[in-house]
């Protein structure tokens, strides 16, 4: 018999100091054909930064909705101000495709290419994937959108449905 693995604890982790984590998800609305987009930065003491919530049209793949959360996701640290960033999400394929440069066939290829094009514009920027556990306030986010008609956008104070979500995830 083999022993059982011990379970590895999966949580999100505050980035290095100076180092802002922006994390980014989508995800599908299948009783109205829409999507939502959600991006959550956070600071290295796990201080909320800013967020945005936004609807999105249904695209090809699950696959192109992340990478157009994650283009949206690098926008908006851009947008703030900031040039030491880690972004994260939980689509393997997308942060691998990023990472690995395999992508530039797929349907969203442009998307692709334009986050590699304005992360040239961060002096520090890694791509990292996560599991679906330590992104669940960017997926909070992304579910938000399915009740707005645009962009919605916080700058430091979140939402009162989403900020127990925030500090949930670093206790």
């Amino acid at each position: 018999m083999v022993p059982p693995r011990p379970q590895t604890l999966q949580q999100w982790r505050p980035p290095a100091p100076n180092i802002y984590k922006v994390n980014f998800d989508a995800v599908v609305f299948r009783s109205s054909n829409l999507a939502g987009l959600g991006v959550i930065v956070r600071d290295s003491c796990s201080a909320p930064i800013g967020a945005l919530s936004m609807p999105a049209s249904l695209v090809q793949s699950v696959a192109e909705l992340e990478a157009s959360a994650c283009q949206r996701a690098v926008q908006f640290a851009l947008e703030i101000g900031l040039s030491r960033v880690v972004v994260e999400g939980d689509s393997a394929i997308v942060i691998d495709t990023l990472l690995n440069g395999t992508g530039k066939l797929a349907s969203y290829g442009n998307i692709l290419d334009d986050i590699h094009v304005q992360a040239f514009a961060f002096q520090c920027v890694d791509f990292i994937h996560v599991s679906r556990v330590c992104n669940s306030v960017a997926d909070a986010l992304a579910k938000k959108a399915s009740a707005s008609l645009g962009l919605q956008l916080w700058l430091e104070d979140l939402p009162a449905d989403i900020a127990p979500l925030v500090f949930h995830d670093v206790h």
